[in-house]
């Protein structure tokens, strides 16, 4: 049996970035491995920050295979309905189907020499003195010097290390979506070719917001909160679906059926987890739970993320060190990177969430758009920290 460098358990943005670092900047020797066949869909709106092309310029070329259109801007609403537009004359993000995303990031890796292992869910790590050692379904092990656990929010790599939130914390959202397909001429007529995506903050009560995003023939619909209004969702989801309907940005033939998917958001929990790292183990992604608590968004932090989590690991195989008291450096890299924006997120939605009562946060979410009206800079400070434009340091 082989022994690899490095297997990273989890092929989406955070894996497969990382796989692709490993493999072309360190020549290291990688195994990738995931429970789903590719391509595979994922639970997500598909938006693309702009700065995910600005930091991995090798994906600046591709914008137009691996996306559906680029979109100039977004409107916000509050839970009146009142309207706030942010609409740029250049692209601020781009929306793509995850079906093609992450499987064009994958077979990246694979052209780089990562070895990837598909429809194969790994159910068991062991870390011994000189090795860690994945089990898989279907009865075969591998071992390598390091694991990277990118296996989601529900990564089996964090619970078999004992990695946890903190007691006491509950940073992890819910969100339900589905994704329609919708005639182009539809979408530009009715959303412009412009493409702007919009929020609605507090829709129906839900203490988060729910989105419409419209792509080449897609639009992805959406509605994320806290957990605890979980058993709500369902039921607002099939709501909003109507309002969009009456606003036009569904068709008025389109007919609505209960089917949905569902997710949990780890919303900054990479700031309330007891470690980031094992002996042997290193968190990304979803697993690490690095997206922001503001916005929802996921991918740049993921990728983000899985960059840092392999030039952590190349360090560890160059010194041929992998304890958890040499891999506590992997917590300065991420947070250095990471850190200061998912704190400066969670700050906000603290502030519109320092209450239990559903009224308190639904008032003080009105008035926070209310001053973003009357306060052009405080709402392009809400809009840039959103869409990530800030450099935070």
């Amino acid at each position: 049996m082989p022994k690899y460098d490095v297997i990273i358990v989890g092929a989406g943005p955070a894996g497969s970035t990382c796989a692709l670092f490993l493999a072309e900047q360190f020549n290291r020797n990688v195994l990738l491995i995931d429970k789903e066949n590719f391509p595979r869909d994922k639970v997500c709106g598909g938006y693309l920050t702009s700065r995910v092309f600005r930091r991995f310029k090798y994906l600046e070329g591709k914008i137009s295979e691996i996306t559906e259109v680029p979109t100039y801007g977004s409107h916000f609403y509050g839970p009146d309905l009142a309207k706030l537009s942010w609409i740029k004359e250049q692209p601020v993000g781009y929306l793509a189907l995850r079906l093609k995303f992450d499987n064009y990031l994958k077979e990246l890796a694979v052209s780089k020499g990562v070895k990837f292992i598909g429809g194969n869910e790994v159910i068991d790590l062991v870390v011994a003195e000189n090795r860690a050692k994945v089990l898989t379904q279907n009865g075969s092990s591998h071992s390598a010097d390091i694991v990277i656990g990118a296996d989601g929010v529900r990564s089996l790599i964090a619970k078999k290390c004992n990695i946890h939130e903190k007691p006491g914390v509950m940073s992890k959202g819910l969100c339900v979506e589905s994704e329609f397909q919708v005639p182009e001429e539809f979408l530009d007529k009715n959303f412009g070719r412009n493409r702007p995506t919009h929020y609605y903050y507090g829709f129906g009560n839900i203490i988060g917001y729910a989105w419409a995003f419209p792509k080449k023939t897609h639009v992805n619909v959406g509605i994320g909160g806290p957990t605890k209004q979980g058993r709500e969702m369902g039921r607002i989801f099939l709501e909003f679906l109507e309002y969009l309907k009456e606003e036009m940005l569904l068709p008025k033939s389109f007919e609505i059926t209960k089917k949905f998917k569902a997710a949990l958001i780890p919303t900054s929990t990479a700031l309330y987890l007891n470690q980031s790292y094992s002996d042997r183990v290193l968190l990304a992604g979803d697993a690490l739970g690095v997206a922001s608590s503001i916005s929802g968004e996921g991918i740049y932090q993921s990728m983000a993320s899985g960059e840092d989590a392999a030039i952590m690991a190349n360090q560890a195989l160059d010194d041929q060190k992998f304890d958890s008291n040499y891999l506590r450096q992997y917590a300065k890299i991420w947070k250095k990177d990471l850190g200061r924006e998912l704190k400066t997120a969670g700050n906000i939605m603290m502030q519109l969430s320092s209450s239990e009562n559903i009224n308190d946060l639904l008032r003080k979410m009105k008035i926070f758009f209310d001053r973003m009206k009357e306060e052009r800079d405080l709402f392009d400070y809400f809009a840039t920290t959103f869409f990530g434009i800030k450099r935070f340091i």
